[in-house]
């Protein structure tokens, strides 16, 4: 049984349109929408240092935890296809492509875990692919990847994350379709993206927190000026895993504000101590049911080459 709890938001976390695809790196052609290689060594830190973060160390207020135990989706036991499937859903009258890919060791009597994968500004749904989860995933997942609409004025894909979007139909319409059609443990959905997709990622942590287990945003780019967390209540909560560049200092600002807004939700301190894999520190004093790790890399806009496997081992901590 999963443990949730519901609370509501006075962000100390805003969104805002600030670049979100843009990278400096060589290593990848589309600039918009950086994806994947840091080619450092992975290790596991061993140092027991332990770093603070500056400022307010107080936490956000939270409600009563709330026992919470959704079971499984309705479409187990029913005979499903297997594999990568190039499919649309129908949403608000728009035709909305996505893939959705189901491991060939897939038995329908046997839930699975579901992750939505989005990425980041410019991006396509063959690009959210390319983040390479599926090959840690070890047969234990479904994985969805939407593709947002064109957007004005350069008329590239572009995730709109204020609440209320059509995007959040979208989401909320892929995996009653996917829980519909496939046998799904619905306490354990997960989301991750990256860039712009990443900024959907941390909204959707609030908004739609009462049904996400964890997140795991790459280099959300975010703003404080504009689209607080606070104009509507986050529901439930989660845990989050977190990514950056040293070199991305565009995003920079924009993701110490979601890891600052969710380390005081979660109730963690300050506190932050060395964890698996390098370049990852795990916050002290959090909520059980919400650890927060915090992963640093050498690299600009772009996952770090151990996301993939770090990610997938943070879901597959949530039973």
């Amino acid at each position: 049984m999963s443990t949730r709890v519901r609370f509501v938001s006075f962000a100390f976390v805003t969104l805002g349109l600030a670049a979100c695809g843009d990278s400096n790196s060589a290593i990848t052609e589309d600039t918009r929408d950086a994806s994947v290689v840091v080619p450092t060594p992975i290790s596991d830190a061993t140092t027991p240092t332990p770093t603070v973060d500056a400022g307010d160390a107080g936490t956000v207020d939270a409600g009563p935890i709330e026992n919470r135990n959704m079971g499984t989706s309705a479409g187990c036991g029913r005979a499903a296809g297997k594999g990568l499937q190039d499919r649309t859903i129908t949403v608000n009258g728009k035709a909305r492509p996505y893939l959705r890919f189901i491991p060939q060791s897939y038995d329908p009597n046997v839930p699975l875990s579901l992750v939505v994968v989005l990425h980041g500004s410019g991006g396509t749904k063959e690009r959210a692919r390319e983040f390479a989860f599926e090959p840690e995933a070890g047969g234990k997942y479904i994985f969805i990847y939407p593709e947002a609409l064109p957007q004005p004025p350069e008329n590239e894909n572009r995730w709109q994350t204020e609440a209320g979007s059509e995007d959040y139909a979208l989401f909320d319409a892929l995996v009653t379709e996917t829980e519909t059609t496939h046998c799904i443990d619905k306490d354990r959905l997960f989301v991750a993206g990256f860039s712009l997709g990443a900024r959907f990622t941390s909204m959707l942590g609030c908004y739609r927190g009462n049904t996400i287990r964890a997140i795991a945003p790459g280099a959300p780019g975010m703003n404080a000026q504009s689209l607080p967390l606070d104009k509507g209540p986050c529901l439930g909560e989660v845990a989050v895993w977190e990514t950056l560049g040293d070199a991305d200092i565009d995003h920079k600002e924009g993701a110490e504000l979601v890891r600052d807004y969710y380390r005081k939700a979660n109730g963690c301190s300050a506190t932050r101590l060395p964890t698996a894999p390098n370049g990852c520190e795990a916050y002290q004093g959090c909520r059980p049911e919400v650890p927060t790790q915090w992963c640093t890399h050498a690299g600009g806009h772009m996952w770090p080459a151990y996301a993939p496997a770090a990610v997938m081992n943070f879901f597959d901590q949530f039973k």
